[in-house]
This record gives C-alpha cells, structure tokens and sequence, in this order.
C-alpha cells in the first residue's frame, strides 16, 4: 500500500468515525424520549428515583419539581423531571 492509499485509507476512517459519532450523539436521549411516558404517577417516579413517598411530596411542597395535580391524582411530566435532573447533575472531577 502506498502512502497515498493509507493517508486515503486513513481520511476516510476519520470522516466515517465523525459522521457516526455525530449521527448517534443523541441517540441515548431519543431513545428515552421514545420509550418513557409523558407522565409519571408518584409510585412510577418513586421506581425511577428510588425516593420515598414523604420525599416526592416534599419535593413538590417545596416547589423543586414540576407536578399536575386534578383532584387527588398527581402526575409528573418526564421532560420536566429530566430537566431537574439535569439543572442537579455533579460533574466528575479530573483526576491528574
């Protein structure tokens, strides 16, 4: 193989590393999108979270997250608890 081939070879690797990698960037959050419901009821986000109920209903007391309420049914919408999530992730430190 000459060095022309293997810089070729070489280029289009990188290109089609790229182009994957930019196509899939945001697979992992279409997916959840596509596979989690518009809304939670207080036992789904007490699955999802690990919370007790006295935690959930501390959280909507105190405003933290977003919550619908229609007589005593309380739902919470999934794009807004993500969001929460997301405004309360820690960062992992670089170790160097």
């Amino acid at each position: 193989m000459t060095n022309f081939e293997e810089y070729l070879t070489h280029t289009i690797e990188v290109a089609v590393k790229k182009a994957v990698k930019e196509a899939t960037k945001d697979l992992d959050e279409k997916i959840r999108q596509a596979t989690m419901p518009e809304y939670l009821t207080t036992d789904g986000l007490m699955e999802m979270t690990g919370w007790s109920r006295r935690t959930c209903q501390y959280m909507r007391d105190t405003r933290q997250i977003t919550f619908i309420q229609h007589g005593r049914k309380i739902l919470y919408p999934t794009a807004d608890l993500y969001e929460f999530f997301d405004s309360h992730k820690i960062e992992q430190r670089n170790r160097d």
